[in-house]
């Protein structure tokens, strides 16, 4: 009896001074630094600048890769949105009269854009870390375009009419900035590409973009400003 206890009494001494998978052993970290993840979101932005002249702030949605090694971050970010436009006639495209001769067969546009960038971790406390991004910024905005035809109606007056719908779309090329404020959830190990510590956050990222539409008439340029919170997730790989 006093041997069975004794012997059982070891086994617990020795299970807990063994190392657990979170813990290094011999001073080496079970982390190889590589990670790979995605992240979805939504939130909002405004424009500034001349840029304001011509479209509203909207709502953005948002969503992406993430490759990173070590502190060292690579983003691949995709954003939709539809801001509204202010000026019915972007182009102002006019008769001799001064007439419009196009008009915005909506006041909505659909924005896509991707992003490149390459961050930093530059600080990391308990379950916070903070992470400034820059890179790269491709957009298209898209929406239809009637052709106007002045012409007399029947009592003699002289009114428009749509002649056709085309599809009108710019393109705005430009830098891009972000901050990513991570708050880790939580994390498990999983079997992906060989045994993987799978970590969920809560990323908040202010950030700012420059774009810019010089085919208008009167031309507009200027940042987007916003917010978006978006889910992020991260397989982080481990040393075989």
């Amino acid at each position: 009896m006093i041997k069975a206890k004794l012997t059982i009494l070891i086994l617990l001494a020795a299970m807990s001074l063994a190392p657990t998978r979170l813990q290094a052993q011999e001073g080496e970290s079970l982390y190889t630094g590589w990670a790979a993840g995605i992240q979805l979101g939504a939130g909002g932005m405004v424009p500034t600048g001349s840029l304001s002249d011509g479209l509203k702030g909207c709502a953005v949605f948002t969503g992406g890769l993430t490759i990173q090694y070590n502190r060292l971050r690579l983003k691949v970010d995709a954003k939709y949105s539809q801001p509204s436009l202010k000026n019915e006639n972007p182009y102002d495209v006019r008769d001799e009269q001064g007439r419009n001769l196009q008009r915005n067969a909506t006041s909505g546009t659909t924005s896509m854009g991707v992003g490149f960038t390459l961050g930093y971790t530059v600080w990391r406390q308990g379950k916070v870390s903070l992470t400034p991004n820059v890179g790269f910024h491709i957009n298209r905005l898209s929406w239809d375009i009637n052709t106007i035809k002045w012409s007399e109606d029947d009592q003699g007056e002289v009114r428009p009419q749509v002649e056709n719908v085309t599809d009108a779309h710019e393109n705005s090329n430009g830098f891009t900035a972000s901050i990513d404020i991570d708050i880790l959830m939580g994390g498990k190990f999983v079997d992906v590409g060989g045994n993987s510590h799978y970590a969920s956050a809560v990323r908040v990222s202010p950030f700012i973009t420059h774009a810019g539409y010089g085919n208008w008439s009167p031309a507009i340029k200027g940042n987007w400003i916003g917010l978006t919170v978006s889910y992020a997730g991260l397989f982080h790989l481990l040393r075989q």
